[in-house]
């Protein structure tokens, strides 16, 4: 009988002797969590010996802190006129017989429940079968269904990854804002939100226009179509040089006490002027800019799709209108939030609640607009566009105070219910990476291209586990391994930590690796031969191989167990992933031990309810890598039978 509603499972856990004495002990979480029927159970058993309020009872349980067994706290069961000690002697000796649990023992003010592994496999095998791909999305009351029209669910706005198209390359913050990101966006969806991933490209501003006073000296047609994203930086790195060389010769023909003689360059000035244009909308300089901004967006579509990210709007700075950008300013004048100084147009955070923004410039003095000018008004025409009831920003804690100032913008623009809508998701500072020997910058090509040859090598080196891709192209399984290690690799950390991001080793980290999840996966997934579970049978068949503590078949259990309340607790609350990478490199320890049990077995004939305990652990594994946006080789709805690809997030 299927377990997926509420009545087919109590039907079911009746049928394996653990009925519910009482409904109302029984946890609106038992669907999503098998845990929690455990619980229950161990609630009502409580509420049957004290009758003390169910939810009282249920909240008296706790896991034991190696996560082997269950602990009921006496003093939590607020039994009054007894000590604690004596209650938990009382129960342990008054305690009935459990299908589920063997007999209490008592340590101290705790009773200890250890399982009954066999009934608990006749639970927990079913159950998960029964789940599939669903098995694990355990949702918050409070989240939309996910079945739910787009236009009947909530909206949230993603912002993540939004390199600079030339200045500061592909560096190790944009990195981890794609990944984050990527994982964020993919969470959201699951909750049921209709999810806009966006990303805002730094496309305006002195390094474009730094950039097309260098095109016409430094620029080639035939390499900006060739590698756009290098050959841009190429040509920003040497107009760069240039008018270094410029300041120094300047300095030294007027001497170092004239600080006049550095204000401005020729290439400064050339600079200027194409900004001036860019803003002015001068259509040649425009086209020129918008040839480097299309074919840069191209081959950046190319590249995530390396990672399994997409967007749906390739945003940027230069998307933000003129008209918003003026009625931005000219509501912060009536406001009298926005003054004239010599170097410009100052927004006035002066207000006692405001102490540390400061005066922020949003427009120079030369006309020109800010970063910060144009991403407050980059959120009045999202919010136009999207009327979202969310949108979060995907950034290094870096610019904390940057978006605290966009925020109070918005405010102060007369929108303090907009305001409450945008969060700043940050994350920590990276080290480690280093552009390719003679190029001129940080490129996501080259880091996806470093992580790929590095997981060749693992494939080249070692043969045990390049058996498991046999057959397949080696190169796009190696570059397919190569971003699920970067990815696990990122998620696997704390957010709010310094990583080093160490492309070599992150391949050769023994067992804990993207590459390990997939070989391991792969291994269960050939040992099931594409078996067929027969859902009935599994009911009936016999769990004995799950009696006693010296096969490690018991432990695969507990650990199944505890995947929805990881990944409810971890992901959908918190939105932190690293938990559950631990979880599922949890998962892999114990599976050399699971194959050493199946070698020494005398028998090499597979029983129902080992393949079920197979089928139940690849399909955790798969359901936890889903999580991050990655589909294993081999898995339903891979979309490249050749080789393993993270799914498009």
């Amino acid at each position: 009988m299927a377990t997926t509603s509420k009545e087919g499972l109590e039907r079911f856990l009746d049928a394996i002797g653990i009925p519910s004495q009482d409904s109302a002990s029984i946890s609106s979480e038992i669907c999503s969590d098998p845990l929690a029927i455990c619980f229950a159970h161990l609630a009502d058993l409580l509420v049957q010996l004290t009758e003390c309020d169910p939810n009282v009872a249920y909240k008296s349980i706790v896991w034991s802190g190696d996560l082997t067994h269950l602990v009921v706290v006496a003093p939590r069961l607020r039994i009054k006129n007894v000590k604690a000690d004596d209650l938990a002697a009382d129960l342990q000796r008054r305690f009935p017989p459990s299908e589920l649990f063997g007999h209490p023992a008592q340590d101290g003010i705790n009773l200890l429940f250890f399982f009954n592994h066999t009934t608990l496999a006749r639970l927990l095998l079913p159950y998960i079968v029964d789940r599939g791909p669903s098995y694990g999305k355990h949702l918050p009351h409070d989240q939309p269904d996910p079945s739910q029209p787009k236009a009947e669910r909530k909206k949230v706005v993603v912002d993540f990854s939004s390199p600079n198209l030339v200045g500061t390359g592909f560096n190790g913050l944009h990195l981890r804002s794609t990944i984050i990101g990527g994982f964020l966006a993919s969470t959201y969806e699951t909750l049921g939100w209709d999810v806009v991933r966006l990303n805002f490209l730094g496309d305006w501003g002195k390094p474009i226009g730094l950039l097309a006073a260098g095109w016409s000296k430094f620029g080639s047609e035939e390499s900006l179509e060739t590698d756009p994203l290098k050959h841009v930086s190429d040509v920003y790195g040497q107009i760069e040089q240039s008018n270094k060389d410029q300041q120094a010769a300047r300095k030294a023909q007027e001497g170092e006490e004239d600080s006049n003689a550095l204000a401005t360059t020729e290439i400064e000035a050339e600079r200027d002027q194409c900004c001036k244009r860019l803003e002015e909308g001068d259509q040649t300089t425009l086209d020129l800019w918008k040839k480097f901004r299309d074919l840069c967006v191209t081959r950046y579509i190319e590249l995530y799709a390396r990672l399994g990210i997409t967007f749906d709007e390739y945003s940027g700075e230069s998307q933000v209108t003129k008209d918003t950008i003026e009625e931005v300013e000219n509501t912060l004048r009536d406001n009298d939030v926005y003054h004239e100084t010599e170097e410009g147009w100052m927004i006035e955070f002066s207000k006692p609640e405001e102490k540390g923004l400061g005066s922020i410039k949003g427009r120079s003095s030369d006309g020109t607009t800010t970063y910060l000018l144009r991403d407050i008004a980059a959120v009045l025409e999202r919010n136009r566009k999207y009327s979202f009831d969310k949108m979060i920003y995907v950034v290094s804690a870096r610019q904390t105070a940057h978006f605290q100032q966009v925020k109070k913008a918005v405010d102060l623009l007369g929108h303090p219910g907009l305001a409450l809508k945008l969060e700043h998701f940050s994350f920590g500072d990276t080290h480690g990476l280093v552009p390719k020997e003679g190029a001129s910058g940080l490129f996501l090509g080259d880091i996806l291209d470093q992580c790929r040859d590095a997981a060749k090598l693992v494939l080249e080196t070692d043969q045990d586990t390049s058996g498991h891709f046999f057959g397949h192209d080696p190169i796009t399984v190696a570059d397919a391994l190569g971003a699920m290690n970067l990815t696990v690799e990122e998620l696997g950390s704390n957010r709010a930590r310094t990583v080093n991001i160490d492309i070599n080793s992150m391949a050769t980290a023994g067992d804990y690796t993207g590459l390990s999840l997939q070989k391991w996966y792969t291994i269960i997934s050939t040992r099931l031969g594409g078996v067929h579970i027969d859902r009935a049978e599994l009911e009936t068949t016999d769990y004995s191989i799950f009696e006693g503590e010296e096969l490690p078949y018991a432990d695969v259990l507990r650990l199944l167990i505890q995947f929805p309340g990881i990944a409810r607790t971890f992901v959908f609350e918190k939105l932190e992933s690293s938990h559950v990478v631990t979880y599922l490199f949890n998962v892999l320890d114990l599976m050399p031990r699971i194959w050493e049990a199946e070698g020494e077995a005398e028998s090499s004939v597979q029983s129902l309810s080992k393949l079920a305990l197979y089928e139940c652990l690849r399909q955790t594994l798969e359901n936890g890598m889903r999580l991050f946006g990655l589909v294993p080789i081999g898995s339903p709805n891979d979309l490249m039978n050749d080789a393993l690809r993270p799914e498009a997030t």
